[in-house]
């Protein structure tokens, strides 16, 4: 019995033989398999991590060096920028300094020229003057000669300029006074009518307080000639006339005088100032 069953194991046996031998060989294992193996894993890592530590490395160099001229170009931007301020302030401050002396000069030569201009007025009326001065001699000199010349000039001490003839006092009177006196020569107190007139009687009598033929003691103000006032040329100095009360010498102020720098002021008549007499050519005695 026992050696029936061996007999039959043994037949067993040789038919799954045969059947293997009819089937072939068995499969190889799967090519993820075989490179999941231990050895071939480690070997394809390290083949993998090579070159990515060779980028690494390359990118991380590359940054470094970015990183290094950015920082060089940083500060390279700043020099410039510190640089370009100093720059800008020097420039401005020369600029400045510039712009201070280019008012300076201008200022010097608008108040040469104003100089100019002023040195040639006075030139223009020494000439004039002048020129009065020499044809009123000859005239005078003609007149004491007795040579029968018909030819009108102005009085010995009177200076001629367009057309009249003027008398300068040295000492000071009141302004009634000095009208008074002006009367007796067939005269009056000067009329100015215009600047050019009044640079000429400041010519003569220097910066110096002077009657004029102007007052308003009888009503508004008017000239002792009988020339316009309201529409007439006029100086007054900035907010006169006033009729002041307040020098404590009574009443008003209700003459006019020349002051030093020419224009007018209005003050009170019992002040000696000194005086100018004016006529027409040939009205004097």
């Amino acid at each position: 019995m026992t050696k029936e069953y061996q007999d039959f194991q043994h037949l067993d046996n040789e038919d799954n033989d045969h059947h293997q031998l009819r089937r072939g060989p068995p499969p190889a294992p799967p090519l993820l398999q075989r490179l999941c193996s231990g050895s071939r894993l480690l070997l394809l890592s390290l083949g993998l991590s090579l070159p990515l530590l060779v980028v690494v490395c390359v990118v991380a160099s590359q940054n470094s060096q970015l990183r290094s001229d950015v920082l060089a170009l940083g500060q390279n931007f700043s020099n410039f920028t510190v640089s370009t301020e100093e720059q800008v302030k020097i420039l401005s401050t020369r600029g400045n300094s510039v712009g201070r002396k280019m008012k300076l000069l201008e200022s010097q030569m608008e108040k040469q020229q104003q100089d100019l201009s002023e040195d040639h007025a006075s030139l223009m009326l020494h000439v004039k003057q002048l020129v009065s001065d020499l044809r009123s001699l000859s005239c005078q000199m003609a007149a004491l000669q007795g040579n029968g010349s018909e030819r009108v000039c102005c009085p010995i001490n009177w200076v001629e300029y367009e057309g009249s003839c003027y008398w300068f006092s040295s000492s000071g009177r009141s302004w009634v006074e000095a009208d008074k006196y002006c009367q007796l020569e067939n005269a009056h107190l000067v009329v100015v009518t215009s600047l050019e007139e009044q640079r000429f009687v400041q010519h003569h009598m220097g910066p110096t307080n002077t009657w004029i033929g102007l007052t308003d003691q009888n009503g508004p103000w008017r000239w002792v000639d009988g020339t316009d006032y309201v529409t007439g040329w006029k100086n007054w100095r900035p907010e006169q006339p006033d009729n002041w009360y307040g020098h404590g010498l009574g009443g008003g102020e209700d003459c006019a005088h020349l002051t030093n720098d020419g224009s007018w002021n209005d003050d009170m008549c019992r002040r000696p100032y000194r005086w100018v007499c004016e006529t027409e050519l040939g009205k004097t005695n």
